[in-house]
Formats: C-alpha cells, structure tokens, sequence
C-alpha cells in the first residue's frame, strides 16, 4: 500500500508536467504556413507597353536653309529625327529668355534651323527619356517647339548643335548644346531633310506664322474595316477586382460598387469614373508621367499611332490624338482621342474609343489645294492657331463596321477643328464643308 501511494503521487506529477508542456507548447505553436501561390490571374492587356517617347512626337517639321522653307509630317522623317536624340548628351540648360511673338518668329526663320512643332506643352523633365541632360537638376519648364540649330557646326572644332526649347505659352526660350560629328549630323538631321518638301510662312501681324506645303499635296483616301475591342476586355482590363463587377444591362454599364463604366455602340467610345475627385495640386510632369502610366500599363497605346496632343494642369486632364499616315484624325461621330483625368492617387475619369483601325479594303489618290491656296480663301487669319492636313473619319451608310478616312485641311480654332473646303462654298469666313 505504501508503493502505491508513492506511484499515485508520481503520476500526479507527471500529469502536472506533461500539462505544463502542452500548456506552453499551445501558448507558443507557430503553424508551419506554405508558401500560397498567387492565385489572382494576370492582368489582361489591349496591346504591348510602349515607351513614352512613341507619343512625345511632333506634328510637324520645317527646316530654313538657303532662304527657303521645307518641312515634313511623315511619321519616317519624324521618328528619324526623334530617334536622332536618343545617345546624344546635352550640357548645362542656361540663357531663359522672354521671347515674343515677332522673336519666335525670328528664330525659325533663322538660317541654317529645323524647329519640331508639338501639339502641346512638354515637361522637361519628360522629355529625358527621349534626350540625355548633364545637368542632374533641371528646373521645371515646358516648351511646344524645339529649334536645332546646326550653323556653327563647320566652323568650330568641338561640332555642336544649338538646342533650344520654346515654350508659346510662357513665351519663354532654354537653351543647350549637344555635341555632335558632322558625320552623325548627316546621316540623321540631314538625311531627314533631304526628304522634306518645299513650305512656305505665311506671316501674320503680332502673331505666330502659319507654315504650309507651297504644292499641291497628293494624299490617299482610305476605306477601313474597324476592328473593336469588346467591353469584356475593358471590364477585365479597368476594374481591381473583376468578380466584384456586374453588368446592367439597361445601360450598358458595369460596376463594382464605386466605379462604373459605360459603353455608347454609336460613338464606339468607352468611359470608366472612379470618384471622388481631387483637388489636390499635381505638376504638369508628374500629371503626364502618371497618366502615360496608368493608360501604357494596359496596353491602352494599342498599335495606333497615338501621341501627347493635350493636358490642362488646373483640370489634371492629359490626351493622345490619333494619328494615320503622319496626319491627325479627327470626327464629329466618334472620339479619335484617349483622355485622362487624375483624381485622388488614381484615375478619376478615362475616356476612349474602343475601336481600331483594321485593314484598309480601297484606297484612292487625292489631290488637296496648296497651303497658300487654302490660305487665299480663308477671310480671317487673326482667330486661326493652326491650319494643317489631317483626316476626317466618317462611318459608311448601312455598314456599321466600315469607315472613310478622308484627307482635308483643316483650321485649328479655340482647341477644335474645322473642316475646310479647297474653295470657298460656304461658311462665313471659313468655306466649311
């Protein structure tokens, strides 16, 4: 009896232990937790990425040598010279100037000078992805036109170009330098030029001068089968969390409880919201990088030729135009631009067309009027900030998926195009069409 009343107590203590142990072993059990593999499915694509340099290019290049103008729109010439950048390295940006309107002027009619004409006001600070700087902190500026000039390249040793950025709507001028050999000049700026055709300036009093083709100009008239991108794929593509989404199919919209995007079969446009809205400050070059960004990072470029043409700081809104054949595209029945509205760390607004141009199906030569024939019947240069070649899409009668693409001058009026007749049949000061 002795003995069992030692092995009762030893097992008690036992007992006691092999509790304290689960105890503590409870108390400090970390799970083994597997690697999970990421089970969300990759984001869906409209196209390949593309770099931001692809839509920072000119509409236009003029060129003033021997006392005369030429000047291109041909995408090959543009990305020539574009590309002509790409390894040169600029020194220190100095001499910011006030410059006028008569001053400006001056310059491009400067001898021995090419001057890139954009759609809208760069940041430099993007546009060193295209040009290599030196200088490591530039001050912030923006510019429309660039002017290379290359009259001192024989006569110095050290061969360098004289850049100069000019902003119209500052009325500002940045200069640098680029060294460069007299053979690499040729065999890229010069080459490039060698193919322009002869322009003319049409001066106008206190204003900036127009420059046109001074022939006639043989364009093609293209018939095109468009191809659409389904509001599937904009749904996969535009929403965080596609199992969230639901379809109303009254509207033709989708939403996921805070954004919505709508679809119009007419206009072939797509338009994605996320509010609220910010009013937070954001400058020029962090508003174009983030909205590249945020359209580059679904392919959103697609293969069309689409490039920076807009953007308004007090509004946080930035657009791409559609560009065919070196020429601006524009409609009165569907949207030809991507447009951007930031908001609070994220887009706020994104319209777009949800279409492309496929195959052409006919093509057809045409002749357009010269520059200074379009500008003999034009009553009223004063109001006119542009006049260029472009395309007027329109939809064929009766075939929904098939569209014209007519070459036409057209006036750049207040941000807007008109149409223009090669005479003068209507309009009161314009011949519209």
């Amino acid at each position: 009896m002795k003995h069992v009343e030692q092995i009762k107590s030893f097992v008690l203590f036992l007992l006691v232990i092999l509790s304290l142990i689960l105890t503590f072993s409870i108390w400090t059990y970390t799970p083994n937790y597997e690697n999970i593999e990421d089970s969300t499915v990759q984001q869906e694509k409209l196209a390949e990425e593309k770099a931001i340099q692809e839509v920072l290019k000119p509409y236009r290049i003029v060129s003033h040598q021997n006392e005369s103008f030429s000047g291109t729109v041909s995408t090959s010439a543009i990305k020539s010279v574009m590309d002509a950048f790409q390894g040169l390295n600029a020194t220190e940006i100095m001499d910011r100037q006030n410059l006028s309107v008569e001053e400006m002027n001056s310059k491009i009619h400067s001898e021995n000078q090419m001057t890139l004409f954009f759609s809208a006001e760069i940041p430099i600070d993007t546009f060193r992805s295209v040009l290599q700087f030196n200088q490591s902190d530039i001050d912030d500026f923006t510019f429309s036109n660039i002017l290379i000039d290359w009259s001192s390249l024989k006569q110095n040793q050290v061969k360098t170009l004289e850049l100069s950025f000019i902003s119209k709507e500052q009325q500002k001028l940045y200069t640098t330098f680029v060294t460069i050999s007299e053979e690499q000049f040729n065999s890229t700026f010069r080459k490039a030029i060698k193919k322009f055709i002869p322009y003319k300036e049409i001066e106008r009093p206190n204003k900036y001068s127009l420059y046109v083709p001074s022939n006639r100009v043989d364009l093609e008239q293209y018939t095109y089968y468009i191809d659409e991108i389904s509001t599937e794929t904009f749904k996969n593509v535009l929403f965080k969390d596609i199992n969230l989404v639901r379809k109303t199919f009254e509207s033709n919209s989708y939403t996921d409880g805070m954004a919505s995007m709508t679809s119009d079969s007419g206009t072939k446009t797509i338009s994605y919201v996320y509010p609220p809205q910010s009013d937070r400050l954001i400058d020029v070059a962090e508003l174009v990088q983030d909205s590249f960004d945020y359209i580059n990072q679904h392919g959103g470029l697609t293969a069309e030729d689409y490039r920076y043409s807009y953007s308004n700081v007090g509004n946080r809104i930035v657009e791409y135009q559609l560009f065919k054949q070196g020429l601006p595209v524009f409609s009165d029945n569907t949207s030809t631009k991507i447009a951007v509205t930031w908001g609070e760390n994220r887009v706020f607004k994104y319209t777009r067309p949800y279409y492309s141009l496929g195959t052409y199906v006919l093509s057809s030569n045409r002749q357009l009027a010269s520059g200074p024939e379009i500008i003999a019947t034009l009553e009223n240069l004063d109001d006119i900030e542009e006049l260029v070649l472009g395309y007027y899409l329109t939809p064929i009668p009766n075939e929904p998926k098939v569209y014209s693409l007519e070459p036409s001058w057209f006036v750049i009026q207040d941000g807007n195009p008109i149409p223009l007749s090669d005479k003068p049949v209507g309009g009161a000061q314009y011949g519209l069409e």
